[in-house]
Protein backbone atom coordinates (compact mmCIF):
# COMPACT_ATOMS: atom_id res chain seq x y z
CA UNK A 1 0.00 0.00 0.00
CA UNK A 2 1.29 3.54 -0.30
CA UNK A 3 1.59 6.18 1.84
CA UNK A 4 -1.57 7.71 0.91
CA UNK A 5 -3.80 5.65 2.78
CA UNK A 6 -1.62 6.71 5.54
CA UNK A 7 -4.01 8.19 8.20
CA UNK A 8 -1.85 12.27 8.20
CA UNK A 9 -2.69 14.07 11.76
CA UNK A 10 -5.62 12.08 12.83
CA UNK A 11 -5.14 13.53 16.51
CA UNK A 12 -5.83 16.69 15.10
CA UNK A 13 -9.08 15.75 14.25
CA UNK A 14 -12.45 16.01 16.34
CA UNK A 15 -14.07 12.51 18.16
CA UNK A 16 -16.93 13.09 15.20
CA UNK A 17 -14.57 13.66 12.20
CA UNK A 18 -12.05 10.75 13.24
CA UNK A 19 -15.28 8.29 14.23
CA UNK A 20 -16.38 9.33 10.26
CA UNK A 21 -12.71 8.56 9.13
CA UNK A 22 -12.86 4.99 10.90
CA UNK A 23 -15.93 4.47 9.72
CA UNK A 24 -15.35 4.99 6.16
CA UNK A 25 -11.62 3.17 6.34
CA UNK A 26 -12.96 0.23 8.25
CA UNK A 27 -16.41 -0.11 6.80
CA UNK A 28 -18.27 -0.03 10.20
CA UNK A 29 -22.11 0.86 10.61
CA UNK A 30 -23.93 3.75 12.05
CA UNK A 31 -24.78 1.11 14.97
CA UNK A 32 -21.24 0.21 15.13
CA UNK A 33 -19.81 4.05 15.29
CA UNK A 34 -22.58 4.53 17.73
CA UNK A 35 -21.63 2.05 19.62
CA UNK A 36 -18.11 3.83 20.36
CA UNK A 37 -19.94 6.76 21.98
CA UNK A 38 -22.08 4.92 24.70
CA UNK A 39 -19.51 4.06 26.69
CA UNK A 40 -19.27 -0.11 26.69
CA UNK A 41 -21.26 -3.08 29.08
CA UNK A 42 -24.43 -2.69 30.49
CA UNK A 43 -23.49 -4.27 34.07
CA UNK A 44 -26.65 -6.58 33.46
CA UNK A 45 -25.01 -7.62 29.86
CA UNK A 46 -21.53 -8.13 31.77
CA UNK A 47 -23.16 -10.04 34.21
CA UNK A 48 -24.22 -12.63 31.31
CA UNK A 49 -20.80 -12.76 30.10
CA UNK A 50 -18.71 -13.65 32.96
CA UNK A 51 -19.23 -14.82 36.74
CA UNK A 52 -19.03 -12.78 39.97
CA UNK A 53 -19.85 -9.49 38.13
CA UNK A 54 -19.48 -6.92 40.59
CA UNK A 55 -19.46 -3.51 37.81
CA UNK A 56 -17.67 -2.53 34.55
CA UNK A 57 -15.02 -0.68 34.05
CA UNK A 58 -14.72 1.78 31.58
CA UNK A 59 -11.37 2.80 30.06
CA UNK A 60 -11.24 5.52 26.90
CA UNK A 61 -10.65 4.01 23.32
CA UNK A 62 -8.48 5.49 20.99
CA UNK A 63 -6.69 3.99 17.41
CA UNK A 64 -2.90 3.78 16.64
CA UNK A 65 -3.13 4.26 12.82
CA UNK A 66 -0.95 3.73 10.17
CA UNK A 67 -0.07 0.44 10.96
CA UNK A 68 1.22 -1.42 7.86
CA UNK A 69 1.17 -5.20 8.25
CA UNK A 70 2.44 -7.48 5.49
CA UNK A 71 1.31 -4.75 3.07
CA UNK A 72 -1.83 -4.05 4.56
CA UNK A 73 -2.52 -0.86 6.50
CA UNK A 74 -4.21 -1.30 10.16
CA UNK A 75 -5.93 0.53 12.85
CA UNK A 76 -4.72 -0.47 16.31
CA UNK A 77 -7.84 -0.12 18.89
CA UNK A 78 -5.91 0.26 22.36
CA UNK A 79 -8.19 0.93 25.56
CA UNK A 80 -5.82 2.53 27.82
CA UNK A 81 -5.79 6.06 30.01
CA UNK A 82 -2.00 6.92 29.24
CA UNK A 83 -2.07 8.91 26.02
CA UNK A 84 1.46 8.82 25.39
CA UNK A 85 1.42 5.03 24.83
CA UNK A 86 -1.19 5.64 21.89
CA UNK A 87 1.04 8.64 20.19
CA UNK A 88 4.38 6.54 20.60
CA UNK A 89 2.71 3.56 19.22
CA UNK A 90 1.40 5.80 16.17
CA UNK A 91 4.61 7.50 16.04
CA UNK A 92 6.40 4.42 15.75
CA UNK A 93 3.58 2.86 12.89
CA UNK A 94 4.50 5.85 10.94
CA UNK A 95 8.62 5.45 10.77
CA UNK A 96 8.10 1.73 10.41
CA UNK A 97 5.54 2.46 7.31
CA UNK A 98 7.55 5.11 5.78
CA UNK A 99 10.64 1.80 6.13
CA UNK A 100 8.26 -0.37 4.35
CA UNK A 101 5.99 -1.62 6.92
CA UNK A 102 5.80 -4.41 9.62
CA UNK A 103 6.02 -7.99 8.65
CA UNK A 104 4.56 -10.36 10.56
CA UNK A 105 4.58 -14.34 10.37
CA UNK A 106 3.60 -17.55 12.77
CA UNK A 107 4.94 -21.22 12.87
CA UNK A 108 1.81 -23.69 12.50
CA UNK A 109 1.06 -23.99 16.56
CA UNK A 110 2.15 -27.03 17.93
CA UNK A 111 0.39 -28.56 21.02
CA UNK A 112 2.14 -30.71 23.81
CA UNK A 113 1.13 -32.23 26.76
CA UNK A 114 2.96 -34.00 29.57
CA UNK A 115 1.12 -35.43 32.64
CA UNK A 116 3.27 -36.65 35.86
CA UNK A 117 1.92 -39.03 38.50
CA UNK A 118 4.00 -39.46 41.82
CA UNK A 119 3.20 -41.22 44.64
CA UNK A 120 0.65 -43.44 43.05
CA UNK A 121 -0.07 -46.19 46.06
CA UNK A 122 -2.77 -48.67 44.55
Amino acid sequence: MSNSSRLSGFYRQSIAERQAIIRERCNLTENEVDALSRGGLAVDLANRLIENVVGVYGLPLGIAPNFQINGRDYVIPMAIEEPSVVAAASHAAKLVRDAGGFSASADAPIMIGQVQVLDVHG
